[in-house]
């Protein structure tokens, strides 16, 4: 279960990333009972209907796995693997302070989460190139960002501009939910979890200052150098994260209104509009960034040591 109070993170951009967590925690925790109330059911047929609680569940564990999905670009998860696997090699050659004992139950507890081959699994599977998903995202943002255009209604908009909207909603749902299953809003739960405890060190005041680092950022900066590994503005992805959250969050909420064409689904001054404008123009300075460096690609974090344990893991079937 995750924390309803994600850490505390220092610094004006950190508390960005908090307010994002806190909203991708809400999104999970309204999502949970709904799924497991379905789940205690058992196996039902439901009719083919968008928009079903089911879907709804669905939809909202999704939306925060996409602020984890983009965390994950940025190297916070890989940061802290690998400033753990050091620590406990001995190989950094200084003591990380107060931090210290957070690093190493990390380390401690590395195999009760799951590994970055099965993070990238969901991730893939959700949000990868096979379902289409940037391709459905685009569309359903310009539709958004074009709401106004030729405008016959100072509120909703045009007739023509609300049904490219409902459109592309109900492709980018199809999507996605094909995509997805059952276990999604759990496995959101335990990324979300691991997700927290990561910030919980990169955030640490010991950390920051035993690295002379001004914030988050720059301690995973810090930790890139010393692991020898490389990643993107990880602000850059925060934004994209954060706007794609908010606009797969509507998206739950939107969707028992999918099937109703005779209503306008989303009004001219939603904040849905500015989320995807916002993600449009952070997708395309992470598009820009990675066409100027062909080929390159976040450097793979240290291995950790080999483990006998083998932990059960609910992974597998993401992967599958």
């Amino acid at each position: 279960m995750i924390s309803p109070h994600p850490p505390h993170v220092a610094g004006t951009d950190d508390q960005e990333l908090g307010q994002a967590l806190r909203r991708s925690a809400w999104l999970v925790e309204s999502a949970a009972p709904l799924a497991m109330g379905l789940e205690e059911l058992g196996t039902i047929d439901f009719p083919p209907s968008l928009g079903s609680t089911l879907d709804q569940a669905q939809l909202r564990a999704i939306a925060s796995l996409y602020l984890a999905s983009e965390l994950e670009s940025a190297g916070v998860v890989a940061a802290v693997e690998a400033l753990a696997g050091l620590g406990h090699s001995g190989a950094l050659g200084f003591d990380l302070g107060a931090a210290a004992p957070l690093v190493a139950h990390y380390w401690k507890t590395r195999n009760e989460r799951a590994t970055a081959e099965e993070r990238a699994a969901c991730f893939t599977r959700v949000f990868g190139v096979s379902i289409g998903f940037d391709e459905a995202m685009l569309e359903l943002c310009e539709a958004l960002f074009k709401l106004d255009e030729g405008s016959t209604n100072a509120v909703y908009g045009g007739i023509a501009q609300q049904m490219r909207v409902r459109a592309a909603a109900r492709q980018l749902v199809e999507r996605v939910i094909a995509a997805s299953g059952g276990i999604t809003v759990f496995i959101a739960q335990e990324i979300l979890h691991g997700l927290h405890e990561c910030l919980a060190i990169l955030g640490h005041p010991g950390l920051r200052g035993t690295f002379g680092a001004r914030d988050l950022w720059a301690v995973l900066a810090t930790i890139d150098r010393l692991a020898r590994t490389r990643h993107g503005d990880g602000q850059l992805y925060l934004r994209r994260g954060k706007a794609g959250m908010i606009v797969l969050a509507w998206l739950a909420d939107a969707a028992v209104n999918l099937e109703d064409s005779g209503t306008p689904l989303v009004g001219l001054d939603h904040p849905v509009i500015s989320a995807a404008v916002e993600w449009m123009q952070a997708s395309l300075v992470i598009g820009e960034a990675g066409a100027s460096t062909p080929g390159a690609a976040p450097a793979p974090a240290p291995a950790a040591a080999p483990s006998t344990a083998q932990p059960v893991s609910p992974w597998a079937a993401i992967a599958a």
